[in-house]
Order: structure tokens, then sequence, then C-alpha cells
């Protein structure tokens, strides 16, 4: 949990009466599903009052329904993918239960696979009338924006000043 994704939550927060936030639940990265689900509902705790953090369960962003999203370090530019059955699933049973009309993402500069799914749900939402905006994403520096990827670098590298840099406390 960056200070990008905080930063994304707040804002995403100001916009709407209620908020959800999914947490990828699948156990596919160096933190596990419940350490990763703590450290957001510690990291928003008493900065934002209208977020219900939650497990994305087997629908939203899982292998079943977008594979690729978990291979994605290993695409190239080129990639291709097919992300209509996370998005129908999203927008068909998901969000009218939540009553959820709009659907924020963080810009994605780095990643190609997290690149294409926010385009396809730019172009997949509307047209069950959710609306999709993304935000820019937060920066650090005049050049580097805050990445979970190159965070989770730092990690394994045991660069903790870096990781400091770019987590909240």
């Amino acid at each position: 949990f960056t200070n990008g994704h905080l930063y994304l939550i707040e804002y995403a927060a100001a916009q709407v009466d209620n908020l959800y936030v999914f947490i990828v639940s699948e156990d596919k990265s160096c933190f596990p599903f419940s350490d990763r689900l703590q450290l957001v509902r510690e990291g928003i705790k008493n900065r934002v009052e209208n977020v219900v953090v939650m497990p994305s369960g087997s629908f939203i962003l899982s292998a079943a329904t977008f594979p690729e999203y978990f291979t994605k370090e290993d695409a190239s530019e080129d990639v291709v993918i097919d992300t209509s059955f996370d998005l129908e699933i999203f927008a068909k049973y998901i969000a009218p239960v939540l009553n959820i009309s709009v659907r924020f993402a963080g810009e994605e500069p780095y990643d190609v696979v997290t690149r294409q799914y926010n385009r396809d749900m730019e172009q997949v939402l509307p047209k069950y009338g959710i609306r999709f905006e993304c935000v820019p994403r937060k920066c650090i520096s005049e050049n580097e924006c805050i990445s979970a990827s190159k965070v989770r670098k730092y990690w394994k590298e045991g660069s903790k000043e870096e990781v400091r840099r770019r987590v909240p406390q």
C-alpha cells in the first residue's frame, strides 16, 4: 500500500458519497492478501470516513476473470489481453448491487497490462452507465511517480529508506 494508493483513495472518496475499495484477494504477491488488506485498512484509518475496504473475491481482478493481470510483469508492449469477462461481471452484477456509478483507477505509465485495462474500462463501463475516471498518479519527483512495483523491488533489495519515501507511516 503506497502513498500513491492513499492519494487515489482520498481523491476518489472526496468525489462520491460511498467508496468501495476492492483489494485483490489472490495470493500471488510477495505480500499475502491478509497483510495487504490490513495495510490498506490501517493506511486509511482516521483519513477518510466514507470508504469500505473489502476483498475482491473471485469476480474482480481474479485469476478466473483476468488471469493476465497476474503475469503482467512479464508482458511486452505489444501484449493484447481480453478484459471483457472481468469488466462485464463488474458492470452487470457487482456495480448495480453496490450502486456504483463511477469507477476510479490510477493512470498507468509503467505497466502495459494495467494501462490496457484502464483503456478497456474507459470504453466498456460507460455502456453500462458507469463513468470511468483515470486519476493522475502521485509523484515523488518531477521524473518519478510512485509505483507499487518499485516499492516491491526496493523491499526485496532491503532499501528501507526508498520504501519509506513511498508508503504511509
